[in-house]
């Protein structure tokens, strides 16, 4: 198998050419031919690692002859005086990446591939060469190669890369100490020699080596683990049970009396109508306070000491969104922050070819890496993203979908976030938006939704320390802890929900940042339900998942916890699904004077439902055009009056795009049953073309 771009050093040839080669020097002293040296020479090429020992391994010379030639050891030079001595940088160059490690830390190797200074393959050729090392070949046979165990390799971030008949050649991130040398080879039975391969070789040799291992860790460590928290099967015995047994006893309670059932049917759901209502509206009072979100003053981030800055991954999962990636690469470079100090994975599914050409066409900085996620089952965003996040090298990870438009000091408002909480708050959500809010009716009632969830519910779940469902993207971890509960569960659709559950019921918190993502809001009525129908399944799951033991999930979450979680994730669906019935009643009523219609709301039942009726659909909507409000006062001032008077009238509408919900409801619990995995495809890239980039950034129509 061949690997393009893998080109092979001469770690045995000084720096800057200024000795004899090592070659040279033996055939000068009789050691070898010329026809020896060229063959050890193509066989280096082809299989990497040091000249010297492939000329002892071949035959050709003795270790003695090699050190008589080569002399005593040189000692190690820096690393910035051997690249300008070697002509790889300019002195210019040096200075000014030196500068920037004097601002904001990081190691040389880094900063100087982030500012393009050096390619990936010459920096490490030379950093070889510092290290008396040897670079790997271009030719690599996997099929039979004895491997090291995942775990020990990934500790020591080195993967078996060929294997001779006395010797295993060790690719390696980073020069390993005699110490990690020699329990490698304990474990492999033979000595190894390790030759050093940059960031984008190591993701290829991991792929074709440990590629069952890293399939399984993505898709089945959360079910092996933690059944009781995947959602790999939908419905549970006990589950179905329950079901059967509670339809049979409605039957038979309406073969009694259907009238007096269908009562206490409604008693019921208008009770958890007001319940609902109640502790939302509740909710969002709390979110309405300045605590509810952790602010920062654009002079408190400028404070910040970017050397205290840790490694940062950034995940982007996308499948077949070529036309975004573009408008992608300008949001990412936009972060204020030291990109030497970066990781971006973009996560490409195996048969999106077209985005994987595009990417390779592009010739992306070095702190982009992209990661071609295997075809396997199930074929979800949290699969991709558990994939991606394996090899993952940050101290905190935030998910960005392809279209999305952080604001630049987000990461460094989030690392702010991180050290002024508790050691258990273990995920800053970012505040999510839309920049084509004002492209049509649809889209300003996405943004009127999403203003009120993530200024205000969300800000108030935090404050009332409840069970937090997490936004889709804009999600900051903590590395450490997200790996610890196993991530994302890969067969949940809205895997963001699922995690924020997991995570409090292991005793983490979550805090909202005063950051923004600006999204694309669906334009497109048919995308739209696709994509509400998703979110809803999810709900479902989440909610199937974690109910499995209703006893036990009261004793994980308390009763303020268990209530929460009732509100955020079961009323989600309910309400949709449950909202068609009492429509048809009211048309039947008013439309037609259906005389059974009054029978279920005797007494003081039609009253309670009457005002339940105002009362609910104005704190809906009242709370809709709020949120937009905590948005438009944190712009411009000049935007104020004109947004939130533009919003208020399409706000009278918003009954329309619950009828939108309810359809995208009874779809997802159609797909909850016959595709409850299936990951239905959002088509991005639909906004105006005629939107100025200014206008997007503050939100469109805002």
């Amino acid at each position: 198998m061949e690997r393009e771009g893998f080109a092979p050093a001469m770690a045995d040839e000084p720096a800057g050419g200024k000795k004899l080669r090592l070659g040279d020097r033996l055939i000068d002293e009789g050691f070898i031919t010329p026809e020896q040296l060229s063959e050890a020479m193509d066989r280096q090429k082809r299989v990497g690692g040091r000249l010297g020992d492939l000329l002892v391994e071949m035959g050709y010379v003795t270790k003695e002859q090699i050190e008589r030639v080569s002399g005593p050891a040189v000692p190690k030079g820096r690393l910035g005086e051997l690249l300008v001595e070697s002509g790889a940088i300019t002195k210019e160059q040096l200075d000014e990446a030196l500068e920037f490690q004097r601002r904001s830390g990081g190691m040389l190797g880094d900063i100087l591939m982030s500012l393009r200074f050096i390619e990936p393959e010459k920096l490490y050729r030379l950093v070889a060469t510092q290290n008396n090392l040897g670079r790997i070949g271009s030719e690599f046979a996997f099929d039979n190669l004895t491997k090291l165990p995942e775990q020990t390799a990934r500790r020591y971030n080195a993967v078996v890369v060929h294997q001779d008949l006395n010797r295993f050649l060790l690719a390696v991130g980073s020069p390993l100490q005699e110490e990690e040398l020699l329990e490698l080879e304990r474990t492999l039975g033979l000595p190894v020699e390790q030759v050093l391969a940059t960031r984008e070789e190591l993701e290829f040799f991991w792929k074709e080596m440990y590629a069952s291992e890293l399939l399984v860790e993505s898709t089945r460590k959360l079910v092996e683990e933690q059944p009781q928290n995947s959602a790999h099967v939908t419905f549970t015995k006990p589950q179905l049970a329950f079901a059967g047994v509670s339809a049979f006893l409605l039957l038979v309670c309406l073969g009694i009396d259907w009238l007096q059932t269908l009562i206490v049917l409604n008693i019921g759901v208008q009770l958890f109508y007001f319940t609902m209502t109640l502790f939302k509206f509740l909710i969002i009072l709390y979110g309405t306070r300045d605590s509810a979100q952790i602010r920062f003053t654009p002079e408190e981030i400028d404070r910040i000491d970017e050397r205290t800055l840790p490694v940062y991954t950034i995940l982007v999962p996308m499948y077949k969104e070529s036309e975004v990636i573009p408008q992608l690469l300008r949001n990412l470079e936009r972060l204020d922050y030291p990109k030497a100090k970066l990781d971006v994975r973009l996560l490409i599914e195996e048969d999106d070819v077209e985005a994987q050409q595009m990417l390779k066409e592009m010739k992306l900085p070095p702190y982009y890496t992209t990661i071609v996620v295997p075809h396997s089952l199930p074929k979800t965003k949290p699969k991709a993203c558990n994939y991606g996040l394996i090899r993952a090298r940050g101290e905190y990870v935030v998910i960005y979908d392809a279209e999305d438009r952080p604001d630049p000091d987000q990461l460094k408002k989030v690392h702010a976030a991180f050290r002024k909480s508790p050691d258990h708050c273990v995920c800053v959500q970012a505040k999510l938006n839309y920049f084509n809010s004002g492209q049509n009716l649809l889209t300003r009632w996405f943004t009127q939704e999403y203003s009120m969830w993530f200024e205000l519910l969300l800000p108030g779940v935090m404050q009332l320390d409840v069970p937090i469902p997490l936004g889709g993207t804009s999600n900051h971890f903590k590395m450490s802890v997200l790996k610890e509960v196993n991530a994302w569960d890969p067969y949940n659709v809205t895997e963001d929900a699922d995690l924020g559950i997991r995570l409090y019921k292991s005793g983490y918190t979550t805090a909202i940042v005063d950051s923004r993502t600006w999204e694309e809001a669906n334009s497109r009525t048919g995308n739209w339900i696709r994509q509400r129908s998703r979110w809803i399944k999810g709900y479902m799951q989440t909610w199937l998942v974690h109910m499995r033991n209703p006893f036990r999930l009261w004793k994980e979450l308390g009763p303020k916890g268990f209530l929460g979680f009732q509100v955020m994730v079961l009323a989600t669906p309910m309400l949709p699904l449950l909202n068609p019935i009492y429509w048809l009643m009211l048309v039947l009523w008013y439309g037609w004077r259906l005389e059974v219609i009054p029978q279920f709301f005797p007494g003081p039942i039609y009253y309670f439902s009457a005002m339940e009726f105002l009362f609910g659909n104005f704190v809906f909507i009242f709370t809709n055009i709020a949120g937009v409000y905590w948005v438009i006062r944190e712009l411009e001032v000049k935007r104020r009056y004109e947004f939130s008077y533009g919003m208020v009238k399409y706000a009278l509408l918003t009954p329309i795009y619950w009828a939108l919900m309810s359809v995208a409801a009874f779809k997802a619990v159609w797909q909850l049953v016959t595709k409850p995995f299936y990951w239905e495809k959002t088509t991005h890239g639909l906004a105006a073309e005629t939107q100025s980039a200014e206008s997007r950034t503050v939100g469109g129509g805002m």
